[in-house]
């Protein structure tokens, strides 16, 4: 009887917790790809208008491309705040 309350219990604050991580976990996955593309895409740009050049921004483009990637598909999955 005993084990079985605690059983019970402790399948409780499980599901508490996940009800608790889980959404905030798909929030921040959906804002970090988001600033990270931003990141990307604007660093080199900055780059560009005070030095000049170029050089060098294909690695910093390849990522932001994938990071806009991951971001798209976390929108569509809805993994952001109801109102995005």
């Amino acid at each position: 009887m005993a084990a079985e309350a605690e059983l019970a219990r402790s399948r409780s604050l499980v599901s508490s917790l996940e009800s608790f991580f889980f959404p905030r976990l798909r929030k921040f996955l959906w804002l970090a790809s988001g600033l990270l593309s931003a990141a990307c895409f604007a660093v080199p740009v900055m780059g560009l208008i005070a030095f000049g050049t170029a050089h060098d921004v294909g690695a910093s483009f390849l990522i932001a491309v994938v990071s806009a990637c991951f971001f798209g598909v976390a929108s569509l999955w809805h993994f952001g705040p109801e109102s995005a």
